[in-house]
Formats: C-alpha cells, sequence, structure tokens
C-alpha cells in the first residue's frame, strides 16, 4: 500500500530554536508603548545612552527634550493622527522627534533620497509640517511649499545638540560643505521655522498627551526600491517594540556596557532606528551617533571611538578593510561585534574581511544578518559555531517564524527546498500605504498566522539555519530560477577574479524572465576574454551570463551595490 510522505515544516518544528540556550527567558511579546519599554528595558534613566559631537544624552533628557518637542508640535496644531515628515540624519532630533510623536499621538515619516522623493512623501502624507537641515537648497525649500500642503519646513542645525570643541576638524569641514548654497541660520521663505525658534515657541505650551494606542502609526519609512518601485511602509509601538523585545535580553546590563558607532546611515532606515539605535538605547548601551562623518573619513571616525561594536553594511566595512590609514600593526582587539545587511555578499569577501578582523586581533566574526523593512528589519540572529558563509543569514529570532514557500503560493515547502522565504513575527509592518501592495506582501496562511511574504528566496536546512540566494525572484524563459548570490559563490573564488556581482536584467524577448549579467573587476593584468572559460565552467548553462563587462571597482548607491541602475542602463542599450 503506497502513503504519501510526510512533508516536515520548518515552521512547525522551529528547529532553530534548539540552538537556544536552555535557560533563555522564552519570548513574550511586549504590550508597551515605545516609550513605556524603553523605560522598562535600560534600568539606568540617567545613564548615558547617546554621543552626539561632544555631548552625551541619558533616557532622562531624552525624553525631557521630547515633552519640549511635543509642546512645540503641539503649538503648531499637530494633533493626534497627524503625520510630520522627516528629512534628518541619525541625530537626537531624531529620537526626540519619535518620542514627541509618540506621546502626542503624531506619525512621522522617514524619507532619504532626492527633493521628488521628499515632496512625493509629503504629498501622500497631507502633512502640514516637515523637518528637514539649515543647509538644504533656497529653491529646494520653496519647492517643498509649491508642490505641496505644506505649512511650515522645520529647520535643524547639526550643531544645535553638539559641542562644537568635540567635532573633530574633518566633520566640521564636511558640515560646512553642505552650507555651499546659504548660510547657517537662513530661511528662504517666511512660513520656515529655525529648530531654536521652533522649540522657544512651544515653551509654556501644555499639550494633550494621546491614549495608549500601541497599533496607532507611529513611524514610517519607504523601502530602498532596489527590487522594485519604493514603498511606504508603516509600523506602530507593537510592529517595533515586538522586533526589540526579541533582542533586548532581560538583566543583560549586568555585563559590560557596549560602545557602538552608527555613523552616516540614515534613520529612514527601518534597519536604523529599531535595532541600531532603539535597541542601543533600550539596552543601556552607550551609542555615539556620527552621522555628520563623511563615508571616506570612516576609517577615521573607527579609530578615534574603538567601538566594541561597529555598525558596517558591506560598503563601509569593505572601506575599513582596504583603508591605507588603518596601520597593519593596528589592534582592534576592541571590537566585538561587527556586521550589516543592505547587500548580498559573496564567500571571498566574507573570507577575506574574517582574515582582516583576525590579523587586527579582533575576535568578531561579520555578521550577515536576514531582515527587511516590512518585518521592522531583523528576522535572523547570528549563532556562534554555524557557517557564516554560502549565503547563511544565521536563525530566526526567539518569536519570529520562518518559512519557505514555493514560487507565488502558500504551499511549505520541505527543508534544503528553494523557495519564496516567508516570515511570521511581531516585527511584522503594519502594511504599506497601498491597501492593494499590502494584500498581497501579507497573507493569512492555513495555521491562522499573518506571514510576509519577503520576495526573496532560499532555504532553511535541518539545523534551522536560513539561507537567503537571491533578493528578489527572477528566472530564465525555460523556467530555471536565478539564484544570485549562489551564483557569484560559484565565481567569486576563481583564478584571475577580484570581485565579481551578477545584475538580473529583463530578457527582451520575453517579457516577464530575465537573463544574467556578469560584472568583473579582474586582477591587474587579466582580461575578460581569458577569464570567460573558467566563468562558463563553473556555471549552469542556465546561468551563463548575456554579457560580462569588465570594470574597475564595484559601484554603490543609496548604501548598495548599483544593480538597479546598472539594470536600467543594460535595459536601455547604454552598456
Amino acid at each position: 500500500m503506497n502513503s504519501t510522505p510526510t512533508i516536515s515544516k520548518p515552521s512547525r518544528e522551529k528547529p532553530w530554536m534548539r540552538l537556544y540556550p536552555a535557560d533563555m527567558p522564552e519570548y513574550i511579546a511586549p504590550n508597551d508603548t515605545l516609550t513605556d519599554f524603553i523605560l522598562k528595558s535600560c534600568a539606568d534613566h540617567d545613564k548615558p545612552v547617546i554621543e552626539y559631537y561632544g555631548r552625551t544624552f541619558s533616557i532622562n533628557q531624552l525624553l525631557a527634550e521630547a515633552r519640549k518637542t511635543a509642546s512645540a508640535m503641539w503649538r503648531l496644531g499637530l494633533r493626534k493622527n497627524d503625520e510630520v515628515v522627516l528629512f534628518v540624519r541619525s541625530a537626537p532630533e531624531f529620537l526626540i522627534l519619535l518620542f514627541a510623536a509618540e506621546m502626542i499621538g503624531v506619525t512621522i515619516v522617514c524619507r532619504d533620497g532626492i527633493p521628488a522623493d521628499h515632496t512625493e512623501a509629503i504629498r501622500i502624507s497631507h502633512a502640514k509640517v516637515a523637518f528637514a537641515y539649515d543647509y538644504i537648497d533656497c529653491g529646494e525649500e520653496k519647492f517643498y511649499y509649491d508642490d505641496t500642503e505644506l505649512c511650515h519646513l522645520i529647520l535643524l542645525s547639526p550643531y544645535t545638540y553638539a559641542d562644537k570643541a568635540g567635532i573633530p576638524e574633518y566633520v566640521e569641514k564636511s558640515i560646512e560643505k553642505l552650507y555651499v548654497n546659504r548660510r547657517p541660520g537662513m530661511t528662504a521663505d517666511q512660513r520656515s521655522i529655525l529648530w531654536k525658534d521652533f522649540i522657544s515657541g512651544g515653551e509654556g505650551v501644555s499639550f494633550e498627551t494621546a491614549e495608549k494606542n500601541i497599533d496607532r502609526p507611529l513611524y514610517c519609512s519607504y523601502t530602498s526600491g532596489s527590487t522594485g518601485p519604493s514603498k511606504e511602509v508603516i509600523h506602530s509601538a507593537r510592529t517595533i517594540t515586538g522586533m526589540l523585545g526579541q533582542l533586548v535580553i532581560p538583566d543583560a546590563q549586568k555585563g559590560i556596557t557596549l560602545r557602538v558607532l552608527l555613523t552616516l546611515l540614515p534613520p529612514a532606515l527601518v534597519a536604523v532606528v529599531s535595532p541600531m539605535m532603539l535597541y542601543n538605547v533600550a539596552m543601556g548601551n552607550y551609542l555615539i551617533l556620527d552621522p555628520f562623518c563623511e563615508f571616506e573619513d570612516i576609517d577615521l571616525e573607527f579609530m578615534k571611538y574603538r567601538p566594541n561594536q561597529m555598525i558596517a553594511i558591506f560598503m563601509m566595512a569593505d572601506y575599513l578593510m582596504r583603508s591605507e590609514r588603518i596601520p597593519k600593526d593596528y589592534d582592534m582587539s576592541f571590537l566585538y561585534v561587527i556586521g550589516g545587511g543592505a547587500d548580498t555578499v559573496h564567500n571571498k569577501w566574507l573570507k577575506q574581511i574574517q582574515a582582516f578582523l583576525a590579523e587586527h586581533h579582533s575576535s568578531a566574526v561579520y555578521s550577515m544578518c536576514y531582515g527587511l523593512s516590512e518585518v521592522g528589519s531583523a528576522a535572523t540572529n547570528p549563532y556562534p559555531g554555524i557557517s557564516f558563509l554560502d549565503c547563511c543569514s544565521g536563525i530566526p529570532m526567539r518569536g519570529t517564524n520562518i518559512t519557505v514557500c514555493r514560487h507565488n503560493s502558500q504551499e511549505e515547502l520541505d527543508y534544503g527546498e528553494f523557495g519564496e522565504i516567508c516570515v511570521s513575527g511581531p516585527g511584522a509592518m503594519v502594511g504599506y500605504a497601498n491597501e492593494e501592495d499590502t494584500r498581497l506582501k501579507l497573507q493569512r496562511h492555513s495555521d491562522g498566522n499573518l506571514w510576509v511574504h519577503t520576495g526573496d528566496y532560499g532555504m532553511i536546512n535541518e539545523k534551522g539555519e536560513v539561507f537567503v540566494y537571491s533578493r528578489g525572484y527572477n528566472e530564465t524563459y525555460d523556467r530555471h530560477p536565478l539564484m544570485t548570490t549562489v551564483m557569484e559563490n560559484k565565481l567569486c573564488e576563481l583564478e584571475g577574479i577580484k570581485d565579481c556581482f551578477f545584475v538580473m536584467a529583463g530578457d527582451a524577448k520575453h517579457q516577464g524572465f530575465a537573463k544574467p549579467y556578469l560584472f568583473v573587476v579582474p586582477e591587474e593584468g587579466r582580461t575578460i576574454s581569458e577569464l570567460e572559460p573558467s566563468i562558463r565552467a563553473a556555471l549552469e548553462p542556465w546561468e551563463y551570463p548575456e554579457k560580462i563587462y569588465h570594470i574597475e571597482k564595484r559601484e554603490f548607491f543609496h548604501f548598495k551595490t548599483n544593480r538597479r541602475e546598472l539594470c536600467r542602463m543594460i535595459m536601455n542599450g547604454e552598456i
């Protein structure tokens, strides 16, 4: 008698839980406002948790500034459920505005891009108030008023919460260069208000504290648009603390206080707000905000601050590794943790960064955890002892469930089978601003739970390790999936290849399908024609690149390999 074999379901068996310590407390989703969660998580509210160019701030000091800001927002007429838009960097003002917004029930929308992107965010949110820096171009300031319903633009100064004596000369120069088209403290429109005047205008004003509603939209950001049109992602206090609660470990403050360095990554990225900024404040760590350091000076700031943890995505870590200003014998034993996300990374680079860290006496393992804006940024944790190679992205967080589904379906697959990565957990977004986009992304499965269909592809092995093979789905006309990182791993260590990456562009003859294009940085003196035979030998026939491009170095845009622009150029016949 034949019987149908039982298919194991990672989402039901959760093998990764066996990898967590037996005494790890059970995850219980918080039921707090963001502010209350922070207050409960960090025992010492007077302990400095933020450093910003020579000044430090405790949680109590941040909340005191937030109350002043809430009064100023109230005076301008902002009320519960209103939206304000922020074009700001990772400076104290962001956290102050976030806490103030929760106090009066306002939603903040963060955008990082060109003026047209900013205008779109103002228009879609119907915001009457926006926050930007006082160095923006006067024409840009006018543009926002002319093309939106905006009533007031609040202009921040990089120096407001800084001690100028604590700013390195090279950082101050980078700030001064931003004022190329205007003087500090100048407004181009009478409706614009300088931050100091905005705050003083709220003096003596009492605001009405919004009732507790942890499901009210609190923080919105836009996806990077690397795998499709940029979308506005909505998070609430429940979804933010749902992710944070899996990271914050009770009584962790009994150990050491980590020095954490965050440079130019902006709060328009969910990954910056939750696991980088809010997590470290909640843990009582010492978070150094350094948003006006130019990319080319990250190595100097690294050596100045000597952080125990460096938030360094692939682009940044690569720059550190190749810096000529870091001495060969420089001791990095102070560095315990380094990692990031934002981009796929092949094995050769991961081995290079590990060798670099070891040579400089750091015990850190470069971690490439998996996540996306729609799940609160983080979905997996690094796990000591598991492979950090071959697309491994760690194990699901304590309160998060991950499974793999067949393409364009809710059918769960077995261990080791390739499909779409789906995530269910307390950090899942409220939704997109567009309801139809939300319906496609957030789907209720037969288990009754809401699952985020990430659009990313990979598999889960029997230990519970998550392997992410491709951000976004591409397949050839003969229905073979193109697994970007897997393909790059086949080539990256071939003799004569210094670096390489694939770009998937549309198949001009078959709409809806893709063809791979390969970009190679050859070793000095090597040519594409002599490398091509070994490249073809390493790949499956359907993985053969339509064309191989010789490039001098990998180019980045918005902190990621610039695949989107290269794809556009390929499709338009520009390269």
